[in-house]
């Protein structure tokens, strides 16, 4: 990409943040109405998602980029939970659902995280190193922010346990723990806490597996998540592991 066309889009970003910030006053001062707010809001931060992922694009393949097959092998990891999940939040951010950490105050700060949020959820089944990288863009301005602490450990599982790295599957798993500590009613960690344990770990851990699926079947998972939870939690209190799935 030249330059001429990066400054153009680093200029369309600036006027798409300017927007946001924008219409949030308005919508605060009561200009706006509630629909076109959010129709409006949505536009723009999905805009400026777009705008932000090309023009990372733009400068990375100036950079010629270190290979890492395992995240892609993450990317097409077919007919697994993963894939459900990924699906889920896409169609949820989508419908204009909140999410945790989602600010909806004005704001710079704010904005970056509307903007890094939706960059990650984009990204998250085609490109699972960009979408990693925009959760720890996120977390640099919130650390508290439990969508990305989620999301994020999540990724470094998948990824630990596609490359055979089980220590990074492990490692990942405390923070999982830590967002449940900071909104023990999201149950997106509490779900993919009790995957991690009951499915992934070798051996498996039962226990965590059984609490934290009956965790996440309590605090209202997404539906597409709903029947392998159950699953889950089945065949281990039965005390037979639910088999792996394949890469």
């Amino acid at each position: 990409m030249n330059p001429d066309r990066l400054a153009e889009l680093e200029d369309e970003r600036s006027f798409l943040l300017r927007s946001i910030r924008d219409i949030e006053a308005e919508h605060a001062a009561g200009d706006v109405d509630e629909h076109d707010y959010t129709t409006l809001r949505d536009g723009y931060v999905a805009r400026a998602a777009a705008v932000l992922r090309e023009i990372e694009d733009g400068r990375s393949s100036l950079v010629p980029k270190q290979q890492r097959p395992w995240w892609r092998r993450v990317a097409i990891i077919g007919g697994t939970l993963v894939v459900a999940v990924a699906l889920g939040l896409f169609v949820a951010n989508s419908a204009g659902q909140r999410l945790p950490g989602q600010s909806l105050t004005g704001g710079e700060p704010a904005d970056e995280v509307a903007i890094q949020l939706a960059t990650a959820r984009q990204s998250m089944g085609a490109d699972p190193k960009a979408s990693l990288e925009a959760y720890a863009k996120v977390l640099a301005i919130e650390p508290d922010n439990v969508e990305a602490i989620t999301y994020g450990a999540w990724l470094k599982v998948l990824a630990g346990r596609s490359s055979g790295d089980a220590q990074m599957m492990i490692d990942a798993l405390p923070e999982l723990r830590h967002a449940i500590e900071i909104d023990p009613t999201y149950a997106d960690a509490h779900c993919f806490l009790a995957v991690a344990s009951g499915r992934f770990l070798d051996p498996p851990d039962a226990a965590t597996g059984v609490s934290e699926g009956v965790a996440c079947l309590n605090a209202n998972p997404p539906a597409m998540l709903k029947g392998q939870i159950e699953q889950l939690v089945a065949e281990l209190q039965l005390g037979s592991p639910t088999s792996t799935p394949t890469t």
